[in-house]
This record gives C-alpha cells, sequence and structure tokens, in this order.
C-alpha cells in the first residue's frame, strides 16, 4: 500500500513538473503574438526573418508599404499596410513585427491617396541567424 501511494505521489510530482516547465517556457518566450492569421511566430533565424522596411530620401511621396510573400509556415500572406514615420526627406525604416518572411518578397508602396506607386522586391534568407533583415529602397 504504502509503495502504491509513493508511485502515485511520483507521477503527480512528475506531471507538476511538465506543467511548470511548460508554463515557464511560454512565459520566457513572452507575450502571444499572431504572427499571421494561419500560424504562429517563427524562431529568430529558422525558417523566416522579420523584415525592416526602409525607403531612402527623394521618396517624399510615398506615404506607406505592404509586404506580400512566403512565411514561416509556407503559406502565401499578405502583411497589413504600414506608414512609413518620419520626415519625408530623410531616410525612414519600420520594423513589421511579428510576421515572419522567407525567400523573395514584394514589397509594394503606396501614396497618400492609397494609390500604388509600384513594387520592388527584396530576398530573406530563411537560414539565415539574425534578428532581421532590412531591405532598403532607393
Amino acid at each position: 500500500m504504502l509503495h502504491r501511494s509513493l508511485q502515485q505521489t511520483a507521477r503527480r510530482a512528475t506531471t507538476t513538473l511538465a506543467m511548470i516547465t511548460g508554463l515557464t517556457t511560454a512565459l520566457a518566450a513572452g507575450p502571444a503574438t499572431a504572427a499571421t492569421i494561419d500560424g504562429p511566430l517563427g524562431v529568430t533565424g529558422i525558417n523566416g526573418q522579420i523584415v525592416q522596411t526602409c525607403v531612402s530620401s527623394g521618396h517624399a511621396d510615398i506615404k506607406a508599404f505592404t509586404i506580400n510573400g512566403w512565411n514561416q509556415n509556407n503559406n502565401y500572406v499578405a502583411g497589413p499596410k504600414r506608414d512609413l514615420p518620419g520626415d519625408r526627406n530623410q531616410t525612414r525604416c519600420y520594423v513589421l513585427d511579428g510576421w515572419w518572411w522567407k525567400g523573395t518578397i514584394d514589397v509594394d508602396f503606396w501614396s497618400d491617396s492609397g494609390a500604388k506607386l509600384g513594387t520592388r522586391q527584396c530576398y530573406v534568407s530563411p537560414d539565415l541567424i539574425a534578428d532581421m533583415v532590412t531591405c532598403t529602397f532607393n
């Protein structure tokens, strides 16, 4: 009887330890954020990267951008339209946090009136071990 009680206690302790380990790992990862509607966040340097989009000075006509391409789950997705902050006579950059890209991505540029100004491409290595990739357009 004592042996059986010890076995049950050991199983409960093991289960509790597994739950604590899982909870600790989740808390260390930070708040949950969806990278895309169809998948969870990737891991930096594994199968995709966060992209920082920069536009050099001389492009005062560009207000915003969107990114279309393959995500970390091998799905072709369209990112949200984001305004490029800052002085339009200077280089402006925006980090699209929470979205993970790989391969050749299309970056569309938009005017104040919402007209599409053009599309440029940028290559994002799925294997690069870095925090992010910067795509700068001159």
